[in-house]
């Protein structure tokens, strides 16, 4: 679990420095992504109605990854100003 949270916070930090045209230019796709949308809803409230306890334990992994997103963004938005005030 430790491995997925570290895992998306790199991957947060990485993608904040990657430039915009990194991967060229927008693909054209030859469908409209919208009208092919599949609604899921129904399956994922049918499968927590049959495992609650697991949903229970996801939805607490989610607000805690969400508490340490806002922690490490916090902190960050610390270190840059820091930094921004120790150069002037």
């Amino acid at each position: 679990m430790m491995f997925l949270i570290r895992a998306c916070f790199w991957l947060a930090i990485v993608s904040v420095f990657v430039p915009k045209d990194f991967a060229g230019a927008d693909i054209d796709l030859p469908f409209n992504v919208q009208s092919n949308a599949i609604d899921i809803t129904s399956s994922v409230d049918g499968w927590c109605a049959d495992n609650s306890e697991l949903c229970r334990a996801g939805e607490e992994a989610a607000r805690l990854s969400g508490f340490l997103a806002d922690m490490a963004v916090d902190r960050l938005e610390t270190v840059v100003e820091e930094h921004q005030d120790a150069t002037r």
